[in-house]
């Protein structure tokens, strides 16, 4: 975890904060742009869901199935039930421990994945609350640049967890990808391997490089339509590949 639990434990109610300033701002069945099968009301479900799962897994130490979730369904102003949620998961881990063990599907079997998943987890999907209402979205640069290590970070996990064709297909023989973050938050390398990606916080030659905003690059990866430009040089083909099949 590179920036804190304390850190994370803030973003939560921020992120929640601002998910739910953005919901003002548009009806409730309007489509969300790069979820075209969702309207703003199921995001916010998902995402208060989501939320209140991590904080029952954690209460209780084991894997919790989704439909014994308390409060798991949103009222027609889900704003204040998602902003609860939020309070409730920071809380939770705070009662619980950061380090003490909880269920997560990582290897990292500790209260604090929760604090650092589910903020990235809320910072992309607000992204996708604030296309829905047409309102400004921007992410402190070195909160982007986490989100994009640890998208990487935890594709061996979701490997072991389901291992999709598309994850299965990352194995590769050494073809590169240069991520470099145009606001000085970060540079990733990121080398297919027989074993799958690996991955190197460094600048480096590769077949692709990618460069803009860390908080355009965070998007990118997520295939949302980043609100700055990102310049792809070199095999763009090879980006495209490698996006499209780690996708969450």
């Amino acid at each position: 975890m590179t920036l804190g639990p304390d850190r994370f434990a803030a973003e939560i109610l921020a992120q929640a904060g601002e998910f739910t300033a953005a919901l003002a701002h548009t009806d409730p069945g309007a489509a969300v742009p790069d979820c075209p099968e969702w309207t703003v009301l199921d995001l916010s479900a998902h995402v208060g869901r989501g939320l209140r799962w991590a904080a029952a897994v954690t209460a209780q130490r084991t894997f919790v199935p989704f439909s014994q979730v308390p409060e798991a369904e949103p009222p027609a102003d889900p704003a204040p039930w998602l902003r609860a949620a939020a309070e409730l998961l920071v809380a939770t881990v705070a009662e619980h421990g950061v380090d003490q063990p909880a269920w997560t599907w990582s290897v990292d079997q500790w209260a604090g994945f929760w604090l650092r998943r589910m903020t990235h987890e809320l910072v992309v999907h607000r992204a996708d609350a604030a296309a829905a209402a047409g309102v400004p979205f921007d992410v402190a640069p070195d909160l982007a640049a986490d989100g994009v290590t640890e998208f990487f970070e935890l594709i061996p996990d979701r490997l072991r967890m389901t291992p999709t064709p598309g994850l299965q297909a990352l194995a590769g023989d050494g073809e590169t990808l240069h991520l470099h973050a145009t606001d000085g938050a970060g540079d990733w390398l990121v080398r297919r391997t027989p074993e799958g990606l690996a991955l190197t916080l460094t600048a480096g030659p590769a077949d692709v490089t990618v460069r803009g905003p860390a908080a355009g690059l965070m998007l990118a990866l997520y295939g949302r339509r980043p609100a700055a430009e990102i310049e792809v040089l070199g095999d763009a083909a090879l980006f495209e590949y490698i996006r499209e099949n780690a996708r969450f």
